[in-house]
């Protein structure tokens, strides 16, 4: 019932999908759902809720990568898999801020892949990238932070569609450039004047172009 709601998902919209045609696609009557899941939207919240689990596992980057490499490619491959999957990303979104049980599973979530960015910048710390000073769990959160305020602003249209990977991992290393030592932070800056040269030239796409592609409002 999860994967043929997903796939309905996909290919009419969150607005277009009905507990009917959920039940049509399922191969199951219409009581059967709501006896199970209560409504369209638990039946939606939970068969996104275990797509984007997926995804967010099958964006781990590639083994041997650490330190400021592994940071910058978290970053990428979510943000990747994000723009592959953006109607699910913009249901589970709008669940998190509309549900008060979504929002704690997305705590949940949000912790989960806190956990991988705070080891790859305790490996900085360890591999010497990092001022004394700065606590690698403080950053590690910044960064998570940083993320989902640009997330946010992507499923909103506020942040070009093509843009999500540059303008999160533009918005890390301007951070990390001002914790991280000289060698690191030249790294940091090279990084984000490589996105930020992106972003510039890049078209930027409107309101409306960003709400088709999204599924979301312009």
């Amino acid at each position: 019932m999860l994967a043929a709601s997903r796939e309905l998902l996909r290919r009419v919209g969150y607005e277009n999908v009905t507990m009917k045609g959920l039940a049509e696609a399922a191969g199951v009557t219409a009581p059967t759902l709501y006896n199970t899941f209560g409504s369209k939207d638990e039946l939606l919240f939970e068969a996104v809720l275990e797509h984007y689990e997926q995804l967010l596992e099958e964006a781990g980057p590639a083994t041997g990568v650490r330190g400021l490499d592994r940071v910058i490619a978290i970053l990428t491959s979510t943000a990747e898999t994000m723009i592959r999957e953006p109607q699910y990303v913009q249901t589970l979104m709008d669940s998190f801020r509309s549900r008060p049980g979504a929002r704690a599973l997305g705590r949940a979530l949000r912790l989960e892949g806190l956990q991988a960015l705070v080891e790859a910048v305790e490996e900085m710390r360890s591999d010497g990238d990092l001022q004394e000073w700065v606590d690698p769990n403080v950053t590690a959160t910044i960064i998570s932070g940083l993320r989902r305020g640009v997330t946010i602003d992507w499923v909103s249209g506020r942040v070009a569609f093509d843009d999500l990977a540059d303008m999160t991992i533009c918005s890390a290393c301007m951070m990390l450039a001002g914790v991280t030592t000289e060698e690191a932070a030249d790294r940091c800056r090279s990084i984000a004047e490589e996105c930020q040269g992106r972003l510039s030239v890049r078209e930027v796409g409107t309101g409306a172009e960003q709400g088709s592609r999204l599924g979301a409002p312009a």
